[in-house]
């Protein structure tokens, strides 16, 4: 009989192979934090949005805010909103309006000392009508970008800044002045050559002085013994006998005024700042004056402008 050991496999329990241990996965924070984590990170987005969105807030003074809205009324720039006004309030001496406009983000640069704003309303002036387009719209806030500083205060303009370019100005000056507004024509020979910058009362209230401004190219035509006179308004002479005869220069001097001038044959050139008298009617003998006078070249924009 054999020694051979028997098989005890028989008699062991089968032993099965070993199985992995799988854990289950933790999150680093309970799930119920996903929800208002998500909820932060866009009402982050939209805070950082809006804030670059939104640009200073500066503050203009105007002789009165009527039909101005705060919400509502634009800032507007060649047609673009730029801002829109925020509040309306008094002033310290409750003689001026302060309006508050909040500027947009990508129109920041227009805090700044050089920007000139004004209220744009339906209104005749000089001859024309403007802000038409404001009857069904209501008035809007018109901004004229400029250099300068930064600031926040501002002082509006009361009407439209005249747009004037290169040229010199000059003073005429007159004891009363019955018809004459901003923006009315300075004429030579009937052309237009310039245009009324200014109009105001002079030292001790004792004169009218008007600032013209007359355009680069029509400088040489002012001489030092020009004279200038009134040609606004119709002229109206006549009686009994001899009839009445009406005349009116143009549509445009008879709504808003003008000035015309004529230029002998001597004289030096006039120098900027130059002042003349403003007379009420020309003489015959200025109306024969007929020197040859430089004249500057023509820029493609209309004589000048």
């Amino acid at each position: 009989m054999s020694d051979v050991p028997a098989d005890s496999s028989a008699d062991s329990p089968a032993v099965s192979p070993a199985e992995p241990i799988v854990g289950k996965m933790r999150w680093p924070f309970p799930i119920i934090w996903i929800v208002p984590l998500i909820a932060a990170a866009i009402a982050g987005y939209y805070l950082y949005y809006h804030t670059k969105q939104r640009g200073p807030e500066i503050t203009i003074s105007f002789a009165d805010a009527d039909g101005l809205n705060p919400g509502e009324t634009p800032v507007r720039v060649k047609g673009v909103a730029v801002g829109v006004v925020s509040g309306t309030a008094l002033d310290a001496a409750r003689k001026r309006t302060l309006v508050q406009v909040k500027l947009n983000g990508d129109y920041a640069d227009l805090a700044s000392s050089g920007t000139a704003f004004w209220i744009v309303r339906p209104q005749f002036n000089g001859g024309d009508f403007t802000g038409l387009s404001t009857v069904l719209s209501g008035p809007y806030i018109q901004a004229l970008p400029g250099k300068g500083n930064g600031t926040t205060d501002f002082t509006g303009l009361e009407s439209a800044p005249v747009m004037l370019g290169t040229g010199m100005r000059f003073i005429v000056h007159t004891d009363r002045l019955e018809h004459l507004n901003v923006g009315a024509p300075v004429y030579f020979r009937g052309i237009q050559v310039g245009v009324v910058q200014d109009v105001r009362l002079g030292a001790g209230a004792m004169a009218v002085n008007a600032t013209i401004f007359i355009w680069q190219r029509f400088t040489g035509l002012v001489r030092r013994t020009s004279e200038f006179w009134s040609v606004g308004g119709a002229d109206v002479k006549g009686g009994v006998f001899t009839g009445v005869d009406v005349r009116i220069n143009s549509l445009q001097s008879f709504l808003a005024g003008g000035i015309m001038f004529a230029t002998p044959d001597e004289g030096m050139p006039a120098t900027d700042g130059t002042s003349f008298t403003l007379h009420k009617d020309a003489k015959d003998e200025w109306l024969k004056w007929n020197p040859a006078l430089p004249l500057g070249e023509d820029d493609g924009k209309g004589g000048g402008k």
